[in-house]
């Protein structure tokens, strides 16, 4: 279920740089990935909001931003550009070593403008 236009190379090999950067396409696309957490055990509203701050902590850390809810969400860069793999790792790492956490896991990198599939993942 994609709603997204997704620029072709053909559309994209008759954008100019101003229209690439524009669109977020080409060498101008931005990537992100998704996060989903499983619980160990069920958590009361005090540990799911002291999970979140953590978690948000860390991802701004990591100069990350997070949109979603405590079990599942969407990262990005908080700044124009794509996440690295190294900050995913990060992250992921983070968050399966927290203590209330039974699974964690975290995508391959997807375009943050273009691809919503991931939006059915979470």
């Amino acid at each position: 279920m994609n709603y997204l236009v997704i620029p072709s190379r053909r559309r994209l090999a008759n954008w100019n740089r101003r229209q690439r950067k524009k669109h977020h396409a080409g060498e101008f696309t931005e990537y992100g990935f998704t996060l989903s957490v499983q619980f160990a055990a069920p958590m009361d509203e005090a540990a799911r909001e002291q999970y979140v701050a953590a978690l948000i902590e860390q991802v701004e850390a990591l100069g990350l931003t997070y949109g979603g809810d405590e079990s599942s969400g969407f990262i990005t860069t908080y700044t124009s550009g794509s996440v690295t793999l190294a900050q995913r790792d990060s992250l992921h790492a983070w968050v399966s070593a927290y203590p209330a956490v039974g699974r964690a896991e975290v995508s391959e990198l997807l375009d943050a403008w273009h691809d919503d599939s991931w939006f059915e993942a979470v």
